[in-house]
């Protein structure tokens, strides 16, 4: 194999009917550098393309295929294959590339989406940081306080939705598990609307209290939301008082 004494501004190779490579350009040399087999730069997609129809039989024929990357990731590249047998033996091959910008644009879009992987990897990390923030807001908004070594507080605040009763439920059954807790007070002073699915969970986990022998008091409840408790059937065990003043001096105070 040598490198032709002609000078092509273009990709340029003798082969013969094996695609061994008997002569190469200058410009074919810098492309794809030291190659013994034309089918070493060809993607896997056009290697039937090229056995079909690059044969003595065909003397002169254009072929559109696509070579592997320059680089060793990327995508493939088009290009027009030019070949033009000069006996049955060996023939001319000329490479040219659909697009003399094809290759800037390629390297431009692996760029672009290496970037756009980048941006989406960020994305995801603040979506989680995001969530795990909102998370931790929901718990915050029923947290558990020892008031005694039997009595507990619950203070709501904001709106009652699935989303923060579902945040509060594990850690507060456990809690009162572990500080072998008797009576836990929960306090709706602070609370806001009721939604509908989130005031569900939530009786659902006063049930559960009463089931762990624990007593439920609701303080501080308005008139509005008396209705959600009747209309949800709240457990007739629960005890209720107006304010958290009334429930610590009946409960905390000896």
């Amino acid at each position: 194999m040598k490198r032709v004494n002609r000078t092509f501004p273009l990709p340029y190779f003798t082969i013969n009917k094996n695609f061994i490579i008997q002569a190469y350009s200058e410009e074919a040399e810098k492309t794809f550098g030291s190659t013994e087999n034309l089918l070493d730069i060809v993607d896997e997609e056009s290697l039937p393309k090229i056995r079909k129809w690059v044969v003595p039989d065909v003397r002169k024929l254009t072929l559109e295929i696509h070579l592997k990357p320059f680089e060793s990731e990327g995508n493939p590249l088009t290009c027009d294959l030019h070949v033009n047998w000069q006996n049955d033996l060996y023939a001319e091959v000329l490479i040219i590339m659909k697009d003399a910008q094809l290759l800037k644009v390629t390297k431009t879009m692996d760029q672009l989406r290496s970037r756009l992987d980048d941006t989406n990897f960020a994305l995801l990390e603040e979506k989680e940081k995001l969530e795990e923030a909102i998370q931790h807001g929901n718990r915050l908004s029923a947290p558990f306080i020892n008031l005694t070594c039997d009595t507990a507080l619950v203070p709501l605040f904001g709106q009652i939705t699935v989303e923060k009763m579902y945040a509060v439920e594990e850690e507060l059954l456990q809690s009162s598990q572990d500080d072998e807790i008797d009576r836990i007070l929960f306090d709706f002073t602070a609370v806001g609307e009721m939604d509908p699915e989130g005031t569900r969970v939530l009786k659902d986990i006063m049930s559960s209290l009463f089931y762990m022998g624990v007593s439920v008091v609701v303080v501080g409840l308005q008139p509005k939301q008396v209705k959600n408790f009747h209309v949800l059937q709240f457990p007739s065990q629960i005890s209720f008082l107006n304010s958290l003043q009334q429930a610590i001096q009946k409960y905390c105070t000896t």
